[in-house]
């Protein structure tokens, strides 16, 4: 008997250290994923880069979010994405190293002190490493803030699951610190906070404690980070406002369609979801109960945040439900061949969507971003900094040729002079050698709201520099004259063209403005099929107001709405088409012969008259339409 209890002793070795080495190789491989460490360099004829380069320039620079600046990232955004401005590649990469070490832990802490069998770490890495494009560029230029939430989504889940008061607070911890990288975290914080507190109480409401816990902690790092940033309480009322205001204007203004085959797989990847639960509250209900409530909100703003905007943002839908059918898995007791099968099928199934849907879109990133295959080497260039200063600067030179600069002529004539540029994308402001300044919205498409658009139009009345510098391009087929119409008045108001170059448009300022208010030519609230009669004697800014119907409201609350478009008819035939701000058509603005579509909404200014068609579209009517002239001074 001897022998035989020798070899099954050095069998069940063998078994463990097998274990224990595929257990080292998924923990390896999720590290990998989840390495947060990006910098960027300088690139033209992309949206993305020119705002992370004005967050980069405003903190090198030490301007404010909310008091000097708005947009709908945190206060340490730049940390996210660094770019070699001022030390903002220093301070960012040092955090990115702090954060990957809090997620090692985390990871450490699961693998090999949770308790959990080699089959569920198995599913959960699988499925964590299909949601790999969240966290890296492109696409995602602000992936810290995702990995922080997933990150306290672990511990939470292994909370529940195992207990330890340690991973409760620092998850907490971890929620309060995304709002200060991602405004739309406050959204995704308080529904897990929400969900959390629900299920504390339905499963102990004597746990007052965690509830505590929850509904101050987050709110408490949130509250503080915040305050540290603004430096006041009116720059953090602010920065709340403008914030509110670009989060619910990007429903309306940024609203792209796709083809209907990625809604249906990104329902396909629900259903999914819900087969996973389904297979958890077999056995065990109140564990099932609190991931649809943990889970509840953030996939509701995972499909806002894919949808509104069908191109690329697609890939959230798809990571998060990865992510949340992985923690699923963890908690989903595999000894029976019925739930390993069941949970194979969902894996293959969903890894099959996330190929084909997220990677028609981002093929050259999906496979380095699932694999982590790219890390090692980006984490090489990190550890010589000096190299990496020459990489980045070589990059931007190559990325911004001759014909992508600002022109020599415009250069001598603006020196040193403060410059604010309109174009859509400066990021080789510095390349130039421009003494730049920003604007309230640090891009001018993205003023949605008319109280958006006051605050730059306000701006560019009382500190607009000296030169203004304008490319004429715009994005989504836009007229970008009609983007930001008040800004758009005060520019026309206050600045005279100085030299068009082969690129650009360079404006001055005047001495004194060209005109001094607008007075009302006619005023009249019409419906569907009304006219109005239009003076022809002199230019005309007209605005008019409409409202959505109660099913354009829910559109916007739930989905998206849809797209409304402009076709100007000018005095010589031709016709122009581009889309436009819905909440922006009650500004002023300079047409006198244009055609306002939506869908079959119609709503026509002519050379002397209105006309309002009849309409079955998320529009209810339009209200009015008010001509107006401008009065010299």
């Amino acid at each position: 008997m001897f022998p035989i209890s020798k070899v099954l002793v050095t069998e069940i070795r063998n078994s463990n250290r097998t274990k224990l080495v595929l257990r080292k190789a998924l923990f390896a491989y999720l590290a990998i994923v989840f390495c947060p460490v990006q910098y960027w360099a300088f690139t033209s004829n992309d949206p993305d880069n020119t705002w992370l380069f004005a967050l980069n320039y405003a903190a090198a620079h030490h301007l404010v979010m909310g008091r000097d600046i708005a947009w709908t990232s945190g206060p340490l955004a730049y940390l996210a994405a660094p770019m070699d401005i001022g030390n903002n590649l220093v301070q960012g990469l040092a955090f990115q190293a702090a954060l990957w070490t809090l997620l090692l832990a985390i990871l450490w802490d699961l693998f090999f002190r949770g308790g959990f069998s080699l089959k569920n770490l198995a599913f959960f890495s699988v499925f964590l490493g299909l949601s790999g494009p969240m966290y890296h560029k492109p696409p995602n230029p602000l992936g810290a803030g995702d990995l922080l939430l997933v990150g306290a989504l672990i511990l939470l889940v292994h909370f529940q699951l195992r207990g330890g008061i340690s991973r409760y607070i620092t998850a907490l911890v971890m929620l309060g610190l995304v709002p200060l990288f991602q405004f739309v975290g406050v959204i995704m914080v308080a529904g897990v906070v929400a969900g959390l507190i629900v299920g504390r109480m339905v499963r102990d409401r004597r746990a007052w404690r965690e509830i505590v816990l929850a509904a101050v902690v987050p709110a408490f790092v949130w509250g503080a980070g915040c305050w540290l940033a603004a430096g006041s309480l009116h720059a953090f009322a602010a920065y709340l406002r403008s914030s509110i205001e670009l989060s619910s204007g990007y429903n309306l203004a940024m609203s792209t369609w796709g083809h209907p085959v990625e809604l249906l797989a990104g329902f396909e990847a629900l259903v999914l979801l819900a087969i996973a639960i389904a297979l958890l509250a077999a056995c065990d209900r109140q564990t099932a109960l609190f991931f649809g409530l943990l889970f509840a909100v953030p996939v509701f703003v995972s499909i806002k945040h894919a949808f509104v905007r069908q191109d690329v943002h697609i890939i959230y839908i798809f990571s998060f439900v990865a992510v949340a059918t992985g923690l699923v898995a963890l908690a989903t007791a595999l000894d029976g061949q019925r739930a390993t099968v069941t949970l194979t099928v969902v894996m293959l199934l969903l890894a099959t969507l996330c190929q084909d849907n997220m990677g028609a879109k981002t093929p050259r990133t999906v496979f380095p971003a699932v694999t982590g295959i790219k890390v090692p080497s980006i984490i090489w260039r990190t550890l010589r900094p000096g190299h990496l200063r020459q990489m980045l600067n070589a990059e931007s030179q190559q990325n911004f040729p001759v014909d992508l600069r600002v022109e020599p002529e415009i250069k001598a004539i603006i020196q040193h002079e403060p410059v604010a540029s309109l174009s859509m994308w400066y990021s080789n402001a510095l390349i130039d050698d421009l003494n730049l300044v920003l604007y309230p919205v640090i891009q001018r498409y993205s003023a949605y709201t008319p109280y958006l658009d006051e605050l730059n139009a306000n701006w560019i009345r009382d500190k607009g520099p000296r030169f203004l510098i304008f490319d004429a391009k715009s994005v989504d087929q836009r007229h970008p004259w009609t983007e930001t119409p008040a800004m758009w008045v005060e520019v026309y108001r206050w600045y005279d063209t100085r030299m068009l170059g082969r690129h650009n448009l360079l404006l001055e300022r005047r001495s004194t403005p060209r005109f001094a208010r607008f007075e009302p030519v006619a005023s009249s609230r019409v419906r569907f099929g009304a006219e109005l009669q239009m003076p022809v004697s002199q230019p005309v800014f007209w605005s008019m107001k409409c409202s959505l119907s109660t099913s354009g409201k829910l559109r916007q609350l739930l989905f998206r709405v849809l797209e409304v478009t402009m076709t100007v008819d000018k005095k010589d035939g031709r016709a122009t088409y581009f889309e436009y701000h819905l909440r922006l058509l009650d500004r002023p603005r300079p047409e006198t012969i244009c055609r306002v579509i939506c869908r079959s909404s119609r709503a026509s200014l002519e050379t002397t008259k209105a006309t309002i068609s009849p309409s079955r579209s998320f529009l209810s009517e339009v209200r009015e339409v008010s001509p107006m002239c401008r009065t010299a001074v």
